[in-house]
């Protein structure tokens, strides 16, 4: 029995901002802190980012949402007509909900859930959709993750235009009777001790923060920074171990992208290639909780799996929250070799 990713789909907004755009608002970026380089230099040799993509005035994460869930039904094809659950997961609006101006958009009747959850979110919603689709017999469903971080960006603060970017992403899940492909491990857990590493100016922990900067991010870079290491490399382990694998059998880690520097360094740590693991942040930035599903997308479109290849797809994010969920790829386009 398996719920097996048979579609997927994302959605970038046109707006392209690079690091060079971002030096010239005017930002607390300082050269001669960093030995001389420029935005665009120090974002690609610290981050690896050069651009990221930001919605326009007024288009929110319901639009984006709704664009990567119509091209996920697409790609799955008549499967996509029995959709009985929609479940979505974005701190970027909380009500109306944006999943139910999403069922609307994409003319669904499916039950919807939306979750708030920030970096984790793509796989905190495969969770709850296969946890549901197992419980409730659903046979197919389709499961969203994004976010418009760009609203929640400081005009001045540099580092937080450099990480984030607006995007979302989707799969369409089917239940698949005697099927050894699709979702076969989840680890994760949460450390609410350390929920302050990321916050709005408007939470408990940010009290005294003046009320015009309420409405922003705060993160504690350097904090998550070490933190999200040791999360990435414990999700990915665990997933693996539960799914009755080791790091050898792994063919691809499809991470959410925090960074693409977070990135390779966990790749060294697990001692595996870091051609396996798929990278977009150069492009894309941290699309918060898009970030898997639009990488999962990407990746597919580009034709990098190959059918029963296994993926692993670890995340981090506020709350502090860490997750993995470990598959079995299905390419009917690809016989397994």
């Amino acid at each position: 029995m398996g719920n097996v990713v048979i579609g997927t789909g994302s959605y970038l907004p046109e707006r392209v901002v690079t690091n060079q755009e971002i030096q010239d608002w005017g930002v607390d970026y300082d050269p001669a802190r960093s030995g001389g380089l420029s935005l665009e230099q120090w974002g690609q040799k610290y981050l690896g980012g050069a651009s990221r993509h930001w919605v326009a005035p007024g288009q929110g994460i319901a639009e984006l949402a709704a664009k990567a869930g119509h091209r996920a039904l697409l790609d799955a094809g008549p499967a996509a007509e029995a959709v009985e659950l929609i479940v979505m997961a974005t701190v970027s609006t909380h009500l109306p909900q944006a999943a139910a101006d999403v069922q609307a958009k994409l003319g669904l009747g499916a039950k919807f859930f939306q979750l708030d959850s920030g970096c984790s979110g793509f796989v905190d919603a495969l969770m709850v959709a296969d946890s549901l689709m197992d419980r409730h017999r659903y046979q197919t469903a389709l499961v969203i993750a994004g976010d418009t971080s760009s609203y929640y960006l400081h005009p001045r603060r540099f580092m937080d235009l450099s990480v984030f970017g607006d995007g979302a992403g989707a799969v369409v899940l089917r239940r698949m009777n005697g099927s050894e492909y699709g979702l076969r491990s989840f680890s994760t857990g949460s450390d609410g001790d350390l929920g302050d590493y990321v916050t709005s100016g408007g939470g408990q922990s940010a009290s005294g923060v003046p009320e015009e900067e309420a409405h922003y991010w705060r993160v504690q870079f350097s904090k998550v920074y070490a933190w999200a290491l040791d999360r990435y490399e414990q999700g990915i382990r665990q997933s693996v171990e539960r799914a009755g694998l080791t790091l050898d059998d792994v063919d691809w880690v499809v991470p959410h992208q925090a960074s693409a520097r977070i990135v390779h360094e966990v790749a060294d740590r697990l001692g595996m290639p870091r051609e396996k693991f798929v990278v977009t942040f150069e492009r894309t930035g941290n699309t918060v909780a898009g970030s898997v599903a639009i990488a999962l997308d990407e990746a597919k479109r580009q034709r990098k799996f190959a059918d029963g290849d296994w993926l692993v797809m670890p995340a981090v994010g506020a709350g502090m929250a860490w997750n993995a969920a470990t598959c079995l790829w299905h390419e009917p386009n690809s016989p397994r070799m």
